[in-house]
């Protein structure tokens, strides 16, 4: 019992919000299906919020089990069992105690509902162990978005069909089937990518850690590998060429961000590409999009990059000691100096990634009022990278605090935008964007010039994380 909590654990400290959130929507959707009597929408917005919560717990619970079921780890003693364990016991939690509530209240198509939330807990399972396995349901979606009236007939009549339990519950298995036989096989582990890159975990992180990619996964991966090494490559023999700061400095650069060289940048927004224009046809095709939406998304792409700074960094420790003997700087501070001036790119990157995703968002959606939407994004999303660089190179050590840190600076960040929005719109360009950029990129360059200081007086450190 002790080893299946333990397993049971595991999502909430990889990802505490997650798990709060997930459980605070289990005990809401148990408290709308004991309030069913007498409200009627009682059943309907709890098994919602039960689905919902579902989905998302058992994506984090696929991600962490993913990392668990290292070969090295099926040696333990009885460790298959144990998983047979939790996988009994997270059944009954998110499927028998809301399907044996909802029987004793006298709910309707109370069966359906249970196969409906296996049905959801096996899809968020199969998304966080395999993601690819979400490109399946898209179809479901644009039918959804062209059709709604041919869905809704559907449903109705799955309501009535004897077989729609049945097939529910086989869905549910094949999905199960899909997303455990890739994560129960004993396979060597791939070999890892730079820790500051968002689609690997990265050297000198921990082995329980280390995602099994999918196959899609892994051909993407070798096209950012070898984009990678031609830049690595090409600034290496411009350096040989011609040695000077700023040479060394890219060539830095390629060694730390070996997946932020131009061609990578051009195919990473290219794939972004892809999902944005999936996204507009599934949920924007019949209507125009406010373009301060848009940019406001935008902006939230740009800055979903940094939280891997912080964790990159601790990660890369080991390897970081082979960068400073190889550099053989003057000084310590020199070093820090080096780190900080390498990685001060990613501000400039996240800025014009978001002028890209906003103008993509402009021409899928065909949103209107362009030129403050342009205008804020450029200003927010400057000070907003130059925020999060900063408070994640120098922020705190655990997990916990991390993603308070990025919670906050993703909400200041928000609320910055929609401020500058109403700003630029009340007052002009001039005047309301003058002001903006005057307060907002202030406010960024200082917070940055503050944690360069701070990170060039800290003692370089090359012992691997404890976590």
């Amino acid at each position: 019992m002790r080893a299946v909590l333990q397993l049971w654990l595991l999502p909430c400290r990889q990802m505490p919000l997650l798990g709060v959130l997930a459980h605070l929507l289990w005990l809401a959707a148990l408290a709308c299906l004991a309030w069913v009597t007498p409200h009627a929408h009682g059943a309907a917005l709890g098994a919602g919020l039960m689905a919902m919560g579902s989905w998302f717990w058992h994506m984090g619970l696929g991600a962490a089990l993913r990392g668990a079921c290292q070969p090295e780890n099926f040696l333990l003693p009885a460790f298959r069992p144990r998983l047979a364990g939790l996988a009994l016991a997270d059944a009954a939690v998110w499927v028998g105690v809301p399907a044996a509530l909802a029987i004793a209240s006298g709910i309707p198509h109370a069966a359906l509902g249970a196969g409906l939330l296996l049905v959801a807990a096996a899809m968020g399972f199969a998304m966080g162990v395999e993601r690819w396995i979400s490109l399946l349901f898209w179809p479901l979606l644009v039918l959804a978005g062209w059709m709604p009236g041919l869905v809704a007939e559907i449903l109705r009549g799955a309501l009535r069909s004897p077989l729609t339990l049945p097939l529910l519950l086989l869905l549910a298995a094949l999905l199960l089937r899909l997303a455990s036989h890739p994560m129960l096989q004993l396979a060597d582990r791939p070999p890892d990518a730079s820790p500051l890159e968002g689609l690997s975990l990265g050297r000198g992180a921990t082995p329980e850690a280390a995602p099994r990619r999918s196959a899609l996964g892994r051909r993407i991966e070798e096209v950012f590998d070898a984009l990678a090494q031609r830049a690595l490559a090409r600034a290496l023999v411009r350096y040989r060429e011609r040695p000077s700061t700023a040479r060394r400095l890219t060539l830095v650069r390629r060694l730390l961000l070996p997946h932020d060289n131009p061609g990578a940048i051009v195919l990473r927004m290219a794939i972004m590409a892809v999902f944005a224009t999936l996204y507009v046809v599934v949920a924007l095709h019949r209507r125009h999009a406010d373009a301060t939406v848009v940019g406001a998304y935008a902006v939230l792409l740009a800055l979903a990059r940094f939280p891997q700074v912080g964790r990159g960094m601790q990660r890369m420790r080991p390897n970081l000691a082979d960068l400073y003997l190889t550099l053989a700087p003057a000084t310590r501070t020199a070093y820090q100096q080096m780190l900080a001036d390498a990685l001060l790119v990613l501000v400039p990157i996240g800025t014009l990634s978001a002028l890209a995703y906003a103008g993509l968002g402009i021409v899928l959606s065909r949103a209107t009022q362009l030129g403050p939407m342009l205008l804020v994004t450029l200003i927010v999303a400057s000070s907003g990278g130059l925020v999060a660089l900063a408070v994640h190179l120098v922020g705190p050590q655990g997990t916990v605090g991390r993603q308070l840190v990025n919670a906050m600076v993703l909400a200041g960040a928000m609320a910055t935008y929609w401020g500058g929005a109403w700003l630029v719109g009340a007052l002009g360009y001039l005047v309301g964007g003058g002001v903006l950029a005057l307060v907002t990129l202030g406010f960024g360059l200082g917070v940055w010039f503050a944690a360069q200081r701070e990170y060039q007086r800290r003692e370089p450190c090359f012992d691997a994380p404890l976590t």
